[in-house]
């Protein structure tokens, strides 16, 4: 039996593209040139040259009782905007705090109180002056007459964060009102 010359599948040769395959292989690059372009744009252009600037955060803003509500102790949302009370520093809900005699409550819970208490059924309107580090906007804020900044700190309960309020501090922890009553000194 004589041996047989290996049958051979493939052809050497080049193969023949169709028309069909032609212009498939020319769309697909075409895309990738399309896609690569594309891609220089979005790297190289400002964001707000792609899909224009954002709203200027507004100045203050305000709303109606029906629409405020109390966050916790040094935040409140007026409608659907979170403000932060600027140069206040209150406990967190839940946060446990002894007083004088080393009895155990929510101190986070008794300031968010303290603020619901100054809002209740009042219009709240906050001159805003930035973000702080956690990213909501921080304000003086105002309602009824009263600026809700000082009275959280003057009644005892938050700290203050800034210069314009350690008297009033000074003055709740001397009077022991509030986060210091019977004498505390509460760590938050």
């Amino acid at each position: 039996m004589p041996l047989q010359r290996p049958r051979r599948i493939f052809s050497g040769g080049r193969l023949e593209l169709s028309n069909f395959d032609l212009v498939l292989r020319r769309g697909v690059l075409a895309g990738i040139a399309l896609a690569g372009c594309a891609a220089v744009v979005l790297l190289t252009a400002r964001p707000s040259e792609l899909l224009g600037s954002a709203p200027a955060a507004p100045d203050a803003v305000a709303a109606e009782p029906r629409h405020v509500a109390v966050v916790d102790g040094a935040t409140l949302r007026l409608q659907d905007f979170v403000v932060r009370l600027h140069g206040v520093a209150a406990p967190a809900r839940g946060r446990a705090c002894a007083d004088g005699q080393g009895a155990a409550y929510d101190c986070g819970a008794a300031a968010s109180a303290a603020l619901g208490s100054l809002v209740r059924d009042r219009r709240v309107a906050c001159r805003l002056s930035g973000h702080d580090g956690a990213g909501p906007a921080q304000g003086v804020c105002e309602a009824g007459g009263t600026e809700l900044n000082h009275a959280l700190v003057a009644g005892g309960w938050a700290r203050a964060e800034s210069p314009g309020l350690a008297a009033a501090e000074a003055n709740a922890r001397a009077g022991r009102l509030g986060l210091w009553r019977n004498g505390a000194n509460p760590r938050f």
